[in-house]
């Protein structure tokens, strides 16, 4: 329709090519009239033959044209070197004036050649103004075809706002309409058409200081250069076209993502068609990279503004500067929260029908948590992840890593994806400190809800005491530890064991049931569980504690234990001989002393009395207790005494004999910590 309107235009101009022999000036007064969306108001013309030549001149209180121009007002026009030919009508040099809405006052250019037996015009228009800008158009138009050329300099882009709604769906205009655009951008432009339509084109752009915001400082970006070129092709409702961009300086932010574009540039290019019966875009091309860090290649197809089908390749060639950018936003709150990275990633992506298949190549990949709860150094392989049914075979080696405090040596492990699980095809042994995690099953998968469960079994192979107590920053424990690991199970951030783990440490059986861990790599990790020691040497024991000698066995439990991020803050503890299997029972005086100071009574007893003359003492029977709740240890014996409790009783062998009484019922815990630190480092009594 734009092109009728303008040939309209040389119509309306051509009238003048009538017969004017001898009269020296034609007027045509003119209130409406014309073409389809071509009216005119108060329309007055004038032509005037001098000795120059022929000279054209108008005016109209208002001429309205088809959007986006809409209506001129005040119009007046002029043409001093005019001329009639037989074939039709031109003007080499004309001044046009107007006034619109959007445009304001302008002062135009134009030059006009119309044949109209060929049906061949040509329009020039220069000088156009746009908010400081500067817009230069020329086309022709030849019977059915046309083309336009479009110089646009230094336009506004808060100027270019204004005619959003004459452009946009109102479903995109209301997502960009209250955004505040600043800069200028210029453009560059041939297109090519006929009745129909447009049917080539070509443009270059190049944006300064490019800036926006939206009301929610969700989508911002200040100072960016782009520049860009595009080249379109219509053929059959087809749209062929090539774009590509970069953007070279200024930042900006995607809610989360933020780029400092001045540091890590950006180019993009795309190649494809949209097929507009169909509504189909096919993204054959796609080529996005930032500097050196990554880049990536894909294809895409979408239908009625959904993808159908996704095939992309990403080569990450800087993981530390890549993590923070595109990867760190995006896992607030998350075990992935906060890391130190290093290394390269190549990954592809394939989707189509809702099935996908991902794929992640690592290539010496370091990563280490902030809170150093984990880290892992020199990892390799090939991960894979899919919600087909066609098993994919990935594989994962690491130099060394580490869970909490526990160090974990080389390993590696082999497993098989499918529908969004995945399962080790293999038997794994890890070493964990000095010792030996045996894998024998461990399985992953994702449920509908999105959530991860994962399932584990396998067999601790003795790790010594000293390393493990080393590494958690307890004291020095002596013997080892191992044991069979049952079912575990993760599921809604909470691990359980089905059944009971049992290690074997100082020379008896230790059994942990309803085992329960919640939000493991969380800010705040709960543990609880409830643990049966059955038939502990107390010399192993006494001996790992550093608190004096002390043979014998002893049983004991500990209920309802619950740690939170890894301090106990309840539990019911208590510890006794052995019944069925009491063993040798002796006690030194050091034992006696420290067991002494650990109850609350007097220490330094024995060295004052005639029992200084006697290393050990033969004792019956002992225990201790311990009901943690509110930072308050309620603390008891074997049995009642006056005034207090038995921790130990004399009696059971042959003398001397001695009684060990605690005074004190409730302790704070962190006052019985510093009782029992004060103790193991200790040198025992003296005695003179």
């Amino acid at each position: 329709m734009k092109y009728l309107t303008l040939k309209s235009v040389f119509l309306w101009l051509c009238i003048w090519s009538l017969p004017v022999l001898a009269i020296n000036t034609i007027q045509i007064n003119i209130d409406h009239s014309w073409a389809e969306k071509f009216d005119a108001k108060d329309l007055k013309t004038a032509v005037r033959f001098t000795s120059e030549g022929l000279k054209l001149s108008g005016q109209a209180a208002q001429i309205t044209l088809p959007a986006p121009l809409n209506q001129l007002h005040n119009v007046t026009f002029e043409c001093a070197n005019a001329a009639w030919l037989t074939e039709g009508f031109s003007c080499q040099s004309g001044t046009l004036q107007f006034f619109q809405a959007e445009l304001g006052q302008q002062r135009v250019q134009f030059s006009i050649d119309a044949n109209t037996e060929d049906e061949h015009y040509d329009l020039q228009l220069q000088n156009l103004k746009l908010d400081g800008g500067t817009i230069n158009l020329a086309v022709n138009l030849a019977e059915q075809q046309w083309n336009a050329d479009i110089d646009a300099q230094n336009i506004s882009l808060l100027a270019l706002q204004k005619w959003l709604p004459q452009f946009m769906d109102k479903h995109y205009l209301d997502a960009v309409i209250d955004w505040q655009p600043q800069g200028q951008v210029s453009v560059q432009a041939r297109l090519d058409g006929n009745t129909l339509g447009i049917v080539s084109g070509i443009a270059k752009w190049q944006f300064t200081d490019l800036g926006f915001s939206n009301a929610t400082a969700s989508q911002v970006a200040e100072n960016i250069a782009m520049q860009g070129e595009v080249s379109l092709d219509n053929s059959d409702d087809t749209w062929d076209f090539v774009v590509s961009s970069s953007l070279t300086a200024g930042q900006a932010y995607s809610d989360p993502v933020f780029v400092d574009l001045s540091v890590s540039p950006i180019t993009l290019s795309v190649q494809g068609k949209f097929e507009t019966q169909t509504n189909h875009w096919t993204l054959a091309d796609i080529k996005l990279s930032q500097s050196e860090e990554f880049s990536l290649e894909a294809l895409a197809e979408v239908t009625d503004n959904v993808p159908t089908k996704v095939e992309a390749d990403v080569t990450i060639s800087t993981l530390s500067s890549f993590y923070p950018t595109w990867v760190k936003p995006f896992m607030v709150g998350t075990a992935a929260a906060n890391l130190q990275v290093s290394g390269q990633v190549s990954s592809s992506l394939s989707w189509s029908d809702k099935q996908y298949q991902l794929t992640a190549t690592l290539d010496k990949v370091n990563v280490t948590d902030s809170q150093q709860r984990y880290n892992a150094e020199n990892l390799n392989g090939e991960l894979v992840w899919t919600n087909k049914q066609t098993p994919l075979d990935g594989h994962l080696s690491w130099q060394q890593a580490k869970l909490y405090a526990i160090d974990i040596g080389a390993g590696q492990l082999h497993a098989q994806t499918v529908k969004n699980g995945f399962k080790l095809v293999e038997e794994t042994s890890i070493p964990v400190l000095d010792g030996e995690l045996q894998i024998n099953q461990l399985s992953l998968q994702q449920q509908e809800d999105k959530q991860i469960t994962w399932s584990f079994d396998g067999l601790l192979l003795p790790i010594s005491m000293e390393s493990l107590t080393e590494a958690l920053g307890w004291p020095t424990m002596h013997g080892k530890l191992s044991g069979v690991i049952p079912h575990v199970r993760y599921q809604s951030h909470k691990l359980t064991i089905d059944g009971a783990l049992q290690v074997k440490v100082f020379d008896g059986t230790t059994v942990i049931r309803d085992l329960r861990l919640t939000d493991p790599l969380g800010v705040l990790p709960q543990l609880y569980a409830n643990i049966d020691m059955n038939d502990l040497d107390l010399a192993l024991l006494t001996k790992t504690f550093d608190v004096g000698k002390i043979t014998g066995r002893v049983t004991g439990e500990i209920y309802n234990l619950r740690l939170s991020n890894w301090q106990p803050v309840q539990f019911d503890a208590k510890l006794a001989t052995s019944k069925d299997n009491p063993g040798k029972r002796i006690i030194s005086q050091r034992a006696v002393d420290n067991l002494t100071q650990v109850g609350g009574g007097a220490t330094g007893m024995i060295s004052r009395s005639f029992l200084r003359f006697f290393d050990d003492f033969s004792y019956k029977r002992l225990g201790l207790s311990c009901h943690l709740r509110n930072d308050v240890c309620e603390m008891a014996g074997i049995e009642d005494a006056d005034q207090g409790y038995y921790i130990v009783k004399g009696g059971g062998g042959l003398p001397p004999w001695i009684d060990v009484i605690g005074y004190t019922r409730r302790v704070d815990w962190a006052d019985l910590l510093e009782r029992i630190k004060a103790v193991q480092n200790s040198s025992g009594p003296i005695i003179e």
